[in-house]
């Protein structure tokens, strides 16, 4: 598999199109859902999945998604509740959806709130 665990952290490293399709798939993601939060169309991104090596470009805010999902299903019980929370309009958040927060550029709210959750300041 082309995603791998790196030793020194959690983070994973996407090395090929299929591995991440096979990691999104795994995870719960549907492919319209992680190409609003990367940014991408889902056209883009399923071209993307199909490539052998993932285009310098675009590995950034796939980095950066594959990243955030993953701290947010720390904090989700489920899939479905994580795909629900993203899309339902927060109060904490000015009553916006976190996902409108990821696409309009704003996702280190969402970064302070797994930090603070994290650190307890929630308990």
């Amino acid at each position: 598999m082309s995603i791998k665990r790196r030793a020194t952290d959690k983070e994973l490293r996407v090395e090929s199109g299929p591995a991440l399709m096979k990691w999104r798939q795994a995870q719960g993601i549907p492919r319209p859902l992680f190409a609003k939060m990367a940014d991408f169309s889902e056209r883009k991104l399923a071209t993307y999945e199909k490539a052998l090596t993932i285009p310098q470009p675009v590995r950034r805010p796939i980095k950066e998604t594959v990243r955030l999902i993953q701290a947010l299903r720390e904090l989700a019980d489920d899939d479905a509740t994580l795909r629900d929370w993203l899309e339902r309009p927060n109060p904490a958040f000015g009553k916006r959806p976190p996902l409108k927060l990821i696409t309009d550029g704003e996702s280190d709210v969402i970064w302070q709130m797994v930090h603070q959750i994290r650190q307890g300041a929630f308990s």
